[in-house]
């Protein structure tokens, strides 16, 4: 269900880019940890029908709060701990993990929606699958069905496939095997979404959206006005795929930490500050600092 329809930072306009942050939680109800293992900001630019995807990778740590501190976890963790730490986060999670996802970012995020294994799937039967094309093969033999531990293994061959449900979660969540690593994951959940946008704004799709939204109402939480979503599908109907800018802000943007084993990866914030203002010009928190790198 939704916590909140206010929106975390409030458009200026109808006409103004829209940010919005998608979280990708590892629960389920037979699991009893949950990580933000994607987060995925999509930016709209309603003047140019232009749009940016952005994935944050799981294992980003030490970055600069927007408050001043440095946050020593990586960014996977931080819904978490700032829920259980409100001395130190008194927004709890969610607004504390919206806020600083903007912050690294650049611009303010709108509207958030996070979604667990569970939702992820049915979402995906509900639109009746979507069909992508497969850009390297995958051979995971560690893959784990989040359903039934005891079923091990995903892979899929170049070229074509239509995936349901389930074989799309496996996709989107699969990262091991040869040449298969978090930012390859990352730029496979960028595929996936927009393949799935593409099913959205079919318009033989229009009889489905009431079904696909009571799915969605129980295992999305979010705080995006269900009146705006006609406007988002139009939207999202004139933004060509050509138009789509994606990035994995992992190296270069990011460097592994050498004075631990745990890997983690320490944003470079010069990189950051030029990709921002890259994809976001002026509307790029990094566009106007005077004390950007």
């Amino acid at each position: 269900g939704c916590s909140s329809n206010a929106p975390i930072a409030t458009p200026p306009s109808a006409s103004a880019r829209i940010n919005v942050l998608l979280i990708g939680a590892d629960w389920a109800p037979n699991r009893d940890h949950s990580l933000t293992d994607t987060l995925l900001v999509v930016s709209i630019d309603p003047a140019t029908r232009s749009a940016a995807m952005v994935s944050l990778p799981r294992d980003l740590g030490r970055f600069p709060l927007s408050d001043g501190r440095i946050y020593q976890g990586k960014i996977n963790s931080l819904l978490g701990y700032a829920e259980r730490n409100r001395s130190e986060f008194p927004d709890g999670g969610l607004t504390t993990l919206v806020r600083e996802v903007g912050y690294l970012i650049g611009v303010p995020i709108h509207y958030y929606a996070a979604i667990n294994l569970l939702g992820f799937e049915a979402m995906i039967d509900a639109v009746g699958g979507v069909r992508i094309y497969n850009e390297k093969p995958i051979d995971d033999p560690e893959y784990s069905d989040w359903r039934d531990p005891s079923r091990r293994g995903f892979a899929l061959s170049v070229g074509w496939h239509a995936l349901d449900g389930q074989t799309a979660l496996a996709f989107v969540r699969s990262r091991r095997g040869i040449g298969n690593n978090d930012f390859e994951r990352a730029r496979r959940q960028q595929q996936l979404l927009i393949a799935l946008r593409t099913k959205l704004t079919d318009p033989a799709m229009a009889p489905r959206i009431p079904g696909l939204l009571a799915a969605a109402a129980n295992t999305i939480r979010t705080n995006f006005p269900a009146e705006r979503l006609p406007e988002m599908l139009d939207l999202g109907r004139q933004v060509a795929d050509g138009a789509i800018t994606r990035k994995v802000l992992g190296p270069p943007y990011a460097k592994r930490a050498t004075d631990t084993s745990t890997y983690l990866l320490v944003p470079d914030m010069a990189a950051f500050a030029r990709v921002s203002i890259e994809l976001f010009g002026a509307d790029s928190r990094y566009a106007g600092a005077s004390s950007a790198p």
